[in-house]
């Protein structure tokens, strides 16, 4: 998240909105949300555990029928708000291109698709945020494709 705020300041010359989750009211629920953490550390995020298309638990990252150890895995993603389905919700993430894609904004596109898993484990670097162990798009419903399942 830290990083998140600093190359947000940056790279778009504009000061991030940070909020806790126990600050957030009902009429932020009228923009798009960045949520951090996990449901156990962040009470927005427990509300909507059930409905987002990443599952996780205490003990586990989990992407239909694949798990991933949550001591060691972070999921980024990408999704409709399940609080209000005409905004979106991005979970654990900011902009996806890293330190080298600023050498020039034609770099800067995202480099993740809608969701992702990182073994946060492994070092971040100027491309990446760690190792990407799994990644792919959601399908038009905002769900994992039935062939991911």
């Amino acid at each position: 998240m830290k990083h998140a705020i600093t190359h947000w300041r940056q790279q778009f010359r504009g000061e991030a909105i940070v909020k806790t989750d126990s600050e957030i009211a009902e009429d932020d629920f009228r923009s798009n949300l960045v949520l951090w953490g996990d449901p156990s550390s962040n009470a927005i995020l427990a509300k909507i555990a059930d409905k987002l298309p990443v599952k996780w638990t205490k003990d586990s990252v989990i992407l239909g029928d694949k798990a991933f150890a949550a001591d060691t895995n972070v999921p980024v993603f990408i999704c409709r708000n399940p609080l209000n389905m005409s905004k979106y919700v991005v979970i654990n993430s900011g902009f996806t291109f890293r330190e080298y894609d600023y050498l020039n904004n034609a770099r800067q596109v995202p480099k993740l698709p809608d969701y992702a898993v990182i073994d946060a484990t492994s070092p971040m670097t100027s491309r990446a945020p760690g190792k990407i162990v799994a990644a792919g798009f959601f399908d038009e419903g905002w769900q994992l494709p039935a062939d991911r399942k």
